[in-house]
């Protein structure tokens, strides 16, 4: 499952307050259609974090090192390309259609292709795989970039009216989270038709070319159909949501000036960190997760609908959350959603083929990442708050896009760390059945080392300044100063409201019956 939140371009964004804003109210039918751009990324991202590693290992038949090079220099050119595709989009010039509308249309066709091919496996060596694979990967993830990144900034261009904005946001966040179970369903269900951990020759060591050649089609089948997904949903957003890009300005600040404002605010630095090991966590479980199901634990038949329970109790435990963290506080929340963790991700080095046990551990896995996932995103608007007060400017878009950053490091960290581990576990390549060392390996990447990071980010957390008090008395302070300079102060609002608001069902269910959404911030 992959909440990569929102990648910022180099633009500041401010709500206009002026008298003589016309007010711009959006339709179910408009939100609807803004809220669909969420899939693409979602989508896709999630299909390569859950089923990327499995297929280069498994079909492509690349070496484990090989597989560490391509997933983290990967990852690395995706943080990369944030900063540069912000910069030509805000450079790019304002046509008929807007100034963000024309790179979601035209970043789709690419994106898909890349995407497609990404689950081709070329007959050449393994080092021209290792280039093969590195190209379209980085390809890939610049094209998801070049439309996530305008995409993300147009939340604050389809209205003036804030309300407006978190009501499409909710319905943002909801389609966010299906099309997660869209990836797991699709790609998930179509790779377990034809992946036996077994299907070998007669010699019983490696699988079956024609069972090798099966598998790359259900992949590329998989990729198709959700490629599909994403040029309709990219043409959706072009032809039914409306850009006002009268609400962008300049942002003048140099990339050395915001490094400083970035990494000398003291609850930035905490929440990033945290941010950082929770990632890590999270994204070496589900990057080796199929391949602990298989070579482990032998229930690698299982792995899709395991990973469908556990994202529904990921979603029905979002109300839950909500309550804990209005009543006691989001860091309190947030504390007690890694602490779950830690002994249920115990069990993964003790249990072995036991698929009821093994369905629990899942469920009650999924309650606690669903906090780990959303919190952070919901913390990061108090830290601006705090910034703000302090300092009496918003440099949102700074620290939303160094968020990003290091939310994107870890993925590649764990992913490229995880394949060095199977190498040096002795995984081979084109095998049937693994050594055991193996199996013990995957148990590692699964228990021990998501536990320790969750530690390490729990003490970043403990560190972290602002409670439930100060964050109402700084949000108390903030809506005390009048607006200045045409533009009003909105606390934790003023930049990518999207990721500070909360998937408010009431917000919803409100707007479809009488048009008046209401949200809750998280």
């Amino acid at each position: 499952m992959s909440y990569e939140r929102t990648s910022i371009t180099s633009v500041e964004i401010r709500e206009s307050s002026g008298p003589h804003t016309p007010s711009q109210k959006l339709r179910v039918y408009n939100k609807v259609c803004f809220a669909v751009g969420g899939i693409p990324y979602s989508m896709t991202v999630t299909g390569v974090n859950f089923f990327f590693s499995v297929f280069i290992l498994e079909v492509a038949q690349i070496p484990p090192y090989y597989v560490s090079i391509i997933v983290f220099g990967g990852k690395a050119w995706d943080a990369v390309t944030d900063p540069i595709c912000g910069y030509f989009v805000h450079r790019s010039p304002t046509t008929r259609f807007g100034k963000l509308q024309p790179w979601i249309l035209l970043s789709a066709p690419p994106a898909c292709a890349a995407f497609f091919f990404l689950w081709f496996v070329p007959d050449i060596s393994d080092e021209g795989k290792l280039a093969y694979y590195f190209v379209m990967y980085c390809l890939f993830n610049t094209c998801v970039t070049c439309l996530h990144v305008p995409y993300t900034s147009l939340t604050m261009c389809i209205s003036n009216e804030q309300k407006e904005r978190d009501s499409a946001t909710a319905y943002r966040m909801l389609l966010e989270i299906f099309a997660v179970v869209i990836a797991v369903v699709i790609q998930g269900q179509l790779i377990n038709v034809h992946r036996p951990a077994g299907d070998c020759d007669e010699g019983g060591t490696t699988v079956a070319p024609d069972n090798l050649l099966l598998q790359m089609e259900f992949y590329m089948i998989g990729a198709g159909i959700l490629g599909g997904i994403y040029m309709i949903c990219a043409v959706t957003v072009f032809f039914g949501v409306e850009e006002h890009p009268d609400a962008i300005h300049e942002d003048p600040d140099p990339f050395i000036q915001g490094l400083k404002y970035v990494f000398t605010h003291g609850p930035y630095v905490k929440l990033t960190m945290t941010l950082l090991f929770i990632s890590l966590a999270i994204q070496t479980i589900q990057g080796n997760l199929t391949l602990f199901l298989t070579h482990s634990v032998d229930l690698g038949d299982h792995f899709a609908n395991l990973i469908l329970a556990l994202l529904a109790a990921a979603i029905v435990s979002l109300p839950m959350w909500q309550f804990v963290l209005l009543r006691y506080g989001k860091k309190t929340a947030f504390a007690a959603g890694m602490i779950i963790l830690v002994p249920i991700w115990f069990g993964p080095l003790f249990f072995g083929t036991n698929l009821a046990l093994a369905y629990v551990l899942f469920i009650l896995s999924g309650l606690g990442i669903a906090v780990a996932y959303l919190l952070p995103w919901s913390m990061l608007p108090d830290v601006l708050d705090d910034f703000m007060l302090k300092t009496g400017v918003r440099k949102d878009a700074v620290f939303y896009s160094f968020f990003v950053f290091f939310n994107k490091l870890a993925v590649g960290v764990s992913m490229g760390l995880s394949q060095i581990m199977l190498g040096i576990g002795g995984y081979v390549t084109g095998a049937c059945e693994q050594p055991e060392s193996v199996g013990l390996t995957l148990r590692l990447l699964v228990s021990p080392v998501p536990i320790v990071c969750i530690l390490i980010a729990l003490m970043f957390l403990w560190r972290y300044p602002i409670t439930e008090e100060r964050r109402k008395a700084t949000k108390r302070k903030l809506s005390a100063k009048e607006p200045q300079n045409g533009y009003a102060i909105h606390p934790g609002k003023d930049l990518h409201s999207s990721i500070a608001s909360t998937m408010s069902y009431q917000s919803i269910t409100t707007d479809l019956t009488n048009n008046e959404p209401r949200t809750r911030s998280w």
